[in-house]
């Protein structure tokens, strides 16, 4: 991606990329802003968690997975007035799985892509570890540049990996080591060319990453926008989980459980606009913040939840009454973010990772290891008077509650996007998406070559990248 200057820095806001391919803008200096020297400057650019500029902990790179995904429709009643223009355009033709999503032109502060904000923020790792490796931290020093150099490992995996979920095919251990993956920048030098690197190789480099991270961060950091090591283990239990290596995503996900926190009891749970705690501050559950971008297809204007995913709550379900509320049109909202308000939590936190620990170990043989992390978790979500351990002995209706609860639970989180494609790789558990707009049914069949999103084309025309046929 070729970009022709960065020529300040700013504690805060330390680039300002305006769009994917286009420059960065060169900011006027003041006595305000000052290029970061102290480890604690580094720090502070990992901390800029919600601003409008270069958030690290807000606008995720998953809109175009929760608006592909089978969790939500749009109703023909308000499909129609839908708004036109480059904002809103990328919107609508994911939602269709139109061949072509960006127009071009897409991207900036005001209206950043997925491919756009990834990059961003692993600029900005790439520059903490680079600066980072310049100071020589005094002994008092070593926690926190270890802590800051943890916390710049941590997010360019992170992102690399959601980036990976969308633009490039599922893990395939057969083809990864052709299959063309995301390019990687692991320098701060953004006019240096960079081809895509095949998927295994940017599996192994957030691996690499994360194993990193793991002997540099604080088991739990003093705020949950920052990640610990127990947002490590969760992060790597998903990552081996997607490469279907369940021996080693159940050692990190039973690791990570070990290290604290517990589920939380629905059953202590009020009822009003946005039940759960804000921020994810005082949830035990969540272990790292991250939202996604407040996105117009899947704002309350626009989304409603199918009847059919609300009826397989059962009513003694307390996250049918928690996560759902009924509008003035008969449409079902969702309300039941993490966050605690209405932007989508799409964050780490313990519920999946019970529900990863229960997959891996009934796909390595641990039937009843499975059946009893998945009963932990259920009986946190029904009513404590109406709630039955579960007592499944078939493993294939074992796999098929999980992966119903793993859809049911993580709602809106931007997962179930990656767990269609990983599953679409067994006839027995592949789906077919449906969507009736405005009486034109169009379908994504299992495995199609839509389930990879195209690159924006600022990307393909500056960068030079092939592009992702579809």
């Amino acid at each position: 991606m070729k970009l022709e200057h960065l020529k300040s820095l700013i504690l805060f806001a330390v680039v300002l990329m305006q769009g994917c391919g286009k420059e960065f803008l060169e900011l006027k200096p003041n006595q305000r802003q000052k290029v970061p020297t102290t480890i604690a400057d580094y720090m502070a650019i990992l901390d800029n968690a919600s601003s409008f500029i270069n958030p690290v902990n807000n606008r995720s790179s998953h809109t175009l997975g929760i608006i592909g995904a089978d969790e939500y429709d749009i109703p023909p009643a308000v499909y129609g007035t839908f708004p036109a223009g480059l904002e809103y355009d990328y919107q609508k033709n994911s939602y269709r799985w139109n061949a072509r999503i960006y127009q071009g032109g897409e991207g900036g502060i005001g209206n950043p892509t997925d491919f756009d904000m990834g990059y961003q923020r692993i600029l900005l790792a790439n520059l903490v570890l680079e600066g980072l490796e310049k100071i020589d931290p005094a002994p008092n020093d070593a926690p926190l540049w270890n802590q800051t150099k943890g916390t710049a490992f941590f997010h360019r995996a992170w992102n690399y990996y959601c980036l990976l979920q969308l633009y490039a095919p599922v893990y395939n251990s057969h083809s990864a080591k052709t299959d063309l993956g995301m390019p990687l920048r692991l320098e701060v030098d953004p006019t240096k060319k960079v081809e895509r690197a095949s998927v295994h190789d940017c599996y192994q480099l957030i691996i690499d990453d994360l194993t990193s991270a793991l002997v540099l961060l604080p088991d739990n950091p003093l705020v949950k926008f920052r990640p610990g090591r127990q947002a490590v283990l969760a992060l790597l239990a998903r990552v081996y989980l997607q490469m279907e290596d369940y021996e080693k995503a159940t050692v990190f996900a039973s690791d990570c459980i070990g290290l604290g926190g517990s589920l939380l009891d629905y059953n202590g749970i009020k009822i009003h606009n946005y039940p759960f705690p804000i921020y994810g501050a005082t949830n035990p559950e969540v272990v790292f913040v991250m939202t996604a971008h407040r996105a117009l297809a899947y704002s309350d204007e626009y989304l409603a939840i199918r009847s059919d995913l609300f009826n397989s709550y059962q009513q003694t379900d307390l996250r049918r009454t928690l996560f759902f509320e009924w509008d003035i049109n008969g449409f079902i909202r969702y309300r039941g973010s993490y966050f605690g308000d209405q932007l989508l939590f799409t964050g780490l936190a313990l519920d999946e990772v019970y529900l990863i620990n229960a997959e891996s170990k009934l796909r390595i043989g641990k039937h009843d290891e499975a059946l009893a992390d998945l009963n932990q978790l259920l009986k946190n979500r029904y009513k404590k008077d109406a709630f039955v351990s579960l007592t499944i002995q078939d493993g294939d209706e074992l796999l098929d509650r999980i992966l119903q609860e793993r859809k049911k639970e993580l709602l809106l989180r931007g997962v179930r996007w990656e767990d269609l494609r990983r599953l679409n790789k067994n006839p027995k558990t592949a789906t077919v998406l449906k969507r009736d707009i405005a009486g034109e049914i169009v379908r994504l069949l299992p495995n199609s070559p839509r389930y990879i999103w195209p690159f924006p084309e600022e990307a393909i025309s500056v960068g030079g990248y092939s592009q992702n046929p579809r």
